[in-house]
Formats: C-alpha cells, sequence, structure tokens
C-alpha cells in the first residue's frame, strides 16, 4: 500500500542542503583518504621498526595485518631487508585502494551515493584471478610484480565502492539526527 502524502520525502535538496551534502562527502572523503595512507603506510613501518630495534612494535604491526594476509616471507617485498607487513597481492590491493580513494573525486562527485554496478568490481578482479588461476595450474610461475600490479584495479575499484558506502551512510546518520521522529507504523 502506498504510503500517505503526508510522509512523501522529496527527492532534490535545496542549494543549502546540496552545498552541505557536498561538504560532508568532501569530510567524509578526507577521513577514508587519511585511514587508507595511515593503513598504507603502517605496512611499510613494520620492516622500517624491526630493522630499527623496535621489536615490539614492530611485533604488533605484523600481528595486525596477520589477520588479513597469510604474510608468507618468499612472497613479500622487503624493504630494509625485511618482509612487509603484508605479501605482494595485499599490497598491491591496498596501495590501489588508496590510489582509487585518491583519484575518486576527480572521477565522480564525492555526493554520489550510488555505487557502480558490481560487474565493474569483478571486471576489476579478473587480473588477479587470472594471475592466480596460471600460477596455481603451473602455465607460469607469478612474481612479486605480477601479484603486486594486477592486484592495483582490484584494490582502486573497491574504493568506488567504499567511498559512496561511506558518504551514505554518514548522509543517513545526519538525516536521522536531525529529522523528527517518524510515527511507528502498524504491523498487520
Amino acid at each position: 500500500m502506498p504510503l500517505p502524502v503526508s510522509e512523501y520525502v522529496p527527492q532534490f535538496l535545496s542549494p543549502d542542503e546540496e552545498a552541505r551534502a557536498r561538504v560532508r562527502a568532501l569530510r567524509v572523503w578526507v577521513a577514508i583518504l587519511a585511514v587508507a595512507a595511515a593503513w598504507v603506510a603502517a605496512i611499510s613501518s613494520a620492516p622500517l621498526l624491526r630493522a630499527g630495534g623496535y621489536g615490539v612494535a614492530s611485533a604488533v604491526v605484523y600481528k595486525v595485518f596477520a589477520a588479513a594476509c597469510h604474510q608468507m616471507p618468499e612472497r613479500s617485498f622487503r624493504l630494509a631487508g625485511e618482509p612487509l607487513a603484508v605479501c605482494a597481492r595485499c599490497a598491491g590491493l591496498y596501495a590501489g585502494a588508496l590510489g582509487g580513494i585518491l583519484l575518486y573525486p576527480a572521477l565522480r562527485p564525492l555526493a554520489l551515493t550510488r555505487a557502480p554496478r558490481r560487474g565493474w568490481l569483478f571486471l576489476a578482479v579478473a587480473p588477479t584471478a587470472f594471475d592466480f588461476a596460471l600460477g596455481f595450474f603451473g602455465v607460469w610461475e607469478n612474481t612479486h610484480w605480477s601479484r603486486f600490479l594486477t592486484a592495483l584495479p582490484a584494490g582502486a575499484a573497491c574504493a568506488f565502492y567504499v567511498v559512496p558506502g561511506f558518504v551514505g551512510m554518514c548522509a543517513e546518520g545526519f538525516r536521522r539526527r536531525g529529522a523528527p521522529r517518524a510515527p511507528a507504523r502498524a504491523q498487520g
């Protein structure tokens, strides 16, 4: 049953609301960018901390990343003689995500909360899947660089789903906080 006219929600924002939405989206994007940059920096910090003699701090960083990556030293780039906190493929995913987040405002409006079609995500993951399959079936030997480079598009594509998702969640949160409470509807 359609809602009564009294519960109609306009689909267009006023110029003032639109400006506030753009500023809010920019703030969300900056926060996501800062978190992604810190995450990528942490990947490099683990080997640098270990090489510098800060074993406990290094162990904490490695432990954090162990939840998301197998951390096989033979599949990881090295920095200061020590493996990064993640393997080459994960490093590509995270670097790609940071790059995608950085480029996002140049390619799509920040206030747009609709994510692209899922097909784009599958297309972006295809190089990684192809690289993995070729290595798995013994067609060719994967390298650090093949893993890293084929994971970059997958990471970059993720940004185009994460950014609008967070912008939309924050917009909903602000809308709900400032909006009057809707009366509860009877369940029939």
